[in-house]
């Protein structure tokens, strides 16, 4: 998702064809978003076999995926870079939008809306507030030696597990857990990235990556109890009970499992123009904020219990991905371009 608003223009026919590449990997990101917040709700209290391998494949790469991403098209910052605060105060506003909306739908379904201006543990809003930390940082450590900050920032990542009083709170864990995949962004050129991405042998040996990682979550559901708290990256390490001691052990795992796999499924994506899809990939901050609403709705009018009643949880399953999926290509029409569209222009107004 590509929330820096990077003001690059296109001016040759390499540069035309790496904003493809990057537009379709925001494409596969926002999809696997979508499906892994259907599927959160399914494993919340229950979930069978299918539904946790589904949650553990996606959840290990979607947010590092888009935070990635999002950190590779901040421009740097020198010295005399003036602080951003259109694009930090567009993006926090956009997440005060996403809580309203939301909790407005709440209310016109009867439902208890779900509103607090500090816990973000009922809200996907948490990303946008995170974006928005994130670019303050990379401003404020600018004259700092950046491969620095990202081995504090992974170091901090590992250690603020064992803080029993962080949590959903303006999203800190979360924060603290995801920000060295917006450094690492922030450090690489996307130029020389999709030169690597080009190697044919790197493809092969990514796609081989992605079967063992898959083949491991599917058939072994330890990684599920294990790692699961890890990938949503707002659980600290007590969840583990006896085992928190070893919490330092399953976040370097997952950090890992993300980073590679990540990794891996850049190298697959498609470097050229594959035109419906390729526009999807430009409009991701719209879905991601309207997505969640249709979810919302699935959910209290009981859509997958209805499904599962007649043709049994498996297959349940996967109409509701399908459905998922129906849900992000609705969310990509001109229609749900407000009121993101209004508030990142607000953004593109600072010189």
């Amino acid at each position: 998702m590509n929330l820096s608003l990077q003001g690059n223009k296109i001016n040759t026919k390499s540069d035309y064809n790496r904003i493809y590449l990057y537009d379709n990997i925001k494409f596969v990101a926002i999809f696997l978003v979508v499906i892994g917040h259907a599927i959160d709700f399914l494993t919340q209290e229950r979930g069978n076999y299918l539904e946790k391998s589904l949650f553990l494949t996606i959840y290990s790469v979607h947010m590092p995926l888009f935070i990635f991403v999002s950190g590779l098209f901040v421009r740097p910052m020198d010295k005399s870079a003036k602080f951003p605060k259109q694009k930090v105060l567009s993006f926090i506003l956009i997440g005060i939008a996403i809580r309203i909306f939301s909790s407005v739908l709440r209310l016109i379904l009867g439902m208890k809306p779900k509103f607090a201006v500090f816990d973000m543990y009922d809200t996907y809003a948490w990303f946008m507030w995170a974006i928005a930390v994130f670019t303050v940082i990379v401003w404020v450590f600018r004259y700092c030696d950046i491969k620095i900050l990202l081995i504090f920032s992974i170091l901090l990542g590992i250690m603020v597990g064992y803080d029993k009083f962080l949590g959903d709170e303006f999203a800190l864990m979360r924060i603290f857990v995801f920000l060295p995949f917006f450094i690492i962004g922030y450090m690489l050129s996307p130029e020389n990235l999709a030169k690597i991405f080009s190697k044919r042998w790197l493809k092969i040996i990514s796609f081989a990556v992605i079967v063992i990682i898959l083949s491991c979550f599917f058939f072994d559901q330890h990684f599920y109890k294990y790692l699961r708290p890890m990938f949503t990256g707002r659980n600290n390490y007590y969840v583990f009970d006896d085992c928190y001691s070893f919490g330092f052990v399953f976040r370097i795992i997952a950090y890992v499992i993300s980073g590679v796999l990540g990794f891996a499924v850049m190298c697959l994506v498609p470097d050229r123009n594959l035109g419906f899809f390729s526009s999807i990939g430009a409009k991701t901050l719209q879905i991601y904020f309207w997505h969640k609403m249709f979810l919302i709705v699935l959910e209290e009018f009981k859509f997958y219990d209805a499904v599962a009643s007649l043709t049994g949880d498996i297959f349940a399953t996967c109409i509701y991905v399908l459905t998922a999926i129906a849900i992000t290509l609705i969310c990509s029409i001109e229609l749900f371009s407000f009121p993101t569209k209004q508030l990142l222009s607000f953004a593109t107004k600072q010189k």
